[in-house]
């Protein structure tokens, strides 16, 4: 069985990097960009769904991943 490739980052932010601007990195260094979505349809999960939800993806967070997405050519309508 193969190895997963697991892609950590600390939440220490400094005046060279803000957490947005890791994420954005984090996820290219991840291959976000090898993924095709011209003229397709992504989908953002949030959170897990269940009562008293501590495990959710921050509004910020989700909005630089949408915009990932949206470079690369996805549809997020």
């Amino acid at each position: 069985m193969q190895r997963s490739r697991v892609y950590f980052t600390d939440f220490h932010a400094g005046f060279e990097e803000n957490l947005l601007q890791k994420l954005a990195r984090l996820v290219r260094a991840a291959g976000i960009e090898t993924i095709d979505f011209q003229n397709r349809f992504a989908a953002i999960k949030l959170h897990f769904g269940e009562p008293g939800n501590l495990a959710y993806l921050r509004p910020n967070y989700a909005r630089v991943l949408a915009d990932v997405v949206r470079q690369q050519g996805g549809d997020l309508s």
